[in-house]
This record gives C-alpha cells, structure tokens and sequence, in this order.
C-alpha cells in the first residue's frame, strides 16, 4: 500500500513539474539570422516582425560576430516609432515591456558586413 502511494505521489509531483517547465517555457516571436562570408561584404536591412499587446514583456537576444562592416539593431512599433535602439550590440540579452497593443519590428540593418548574427525575440508562453 505503502508503495502504490509512494509511486501515485511520485507521478502527481512529475506531472506537476513538467507542466511547470512547459509554461514557464518561451514562445518565438521572431528571428533573423544572416551570414555573410569574408569577402563578400554585403549591405542590406533585414526586419521580423510580431503581434504584441499592451504590457507584454519580450525576451531580446542579440549575438553578432562581425569581422568587418556594422549591424545596427532597433525596436520600431507599426507607425515607425523607436521603441528600443540597441546599437550595434555585440551580445545582448535583455527584456523590453510594451506598452501598446501594436505590431512590432525588429530591424537589423547591416552595412559592408562580413560576418555573422542572429537576433531573436521571445516572450513567456502563458
């Protein structure tokens, strides 16, 4: 008797901490990724954009490895408003709260890059 309780308890306790990872979870908004390779200097802007309501918190990681030219990184909202310049960030990972419902961009613009990043923006799942 002892034992079925021990293992009933056991399955309750396993079940409640995996639905604890699973909401504490991240959900993927959006991401940009590019590489260029030496030699071949490119320069353009790429962009990601996601639905986010007012009062929601995002999850900004940026990763750069740059061996020649600049990557520039901002947060815009739907009407060209900046909500966020992170610069040319080499390695960031911080959280920006929004403050409207609204459509979001993230825009990385990049100029004689040889080099490669990836920008990545997250959000809770619940």
């Amino acid at each position: 008797m002892k034992k079925k309780i021990i293992l009933i308890s056991s399955a309750v306790l396993l079940g409640a901490v995996l639905t604890t990872v699973i909401l504490m979870r991240n959900k993927s908004l959006g991401n940009i990724s590019v590489s260029v390779p030496a030699g071949e200097a490119k320069t353009a802007v790429s962009e990601s954009s996601f639905k986010c309501g007012k009062g929601d918190r995002i999850k900004v990681s940026l990763n750069t490895n740059v061996k020649s030219g600049a990557v520039n990184f901002v947060l815009y909202n739907s009407k060209g408003g900046v909500v966020e310049n992170f610069g040319t960030a080499k390695a960031y990972r911080g959280f920006v709260d929004l403050e409207l419902d609204d459509t979001y961009t993230l825009v990385a613009e990049y100029a004689g890059l040889e080099g490669d990043f990836k920008a990545e923006v997250s959000k809770r799942a619940f």
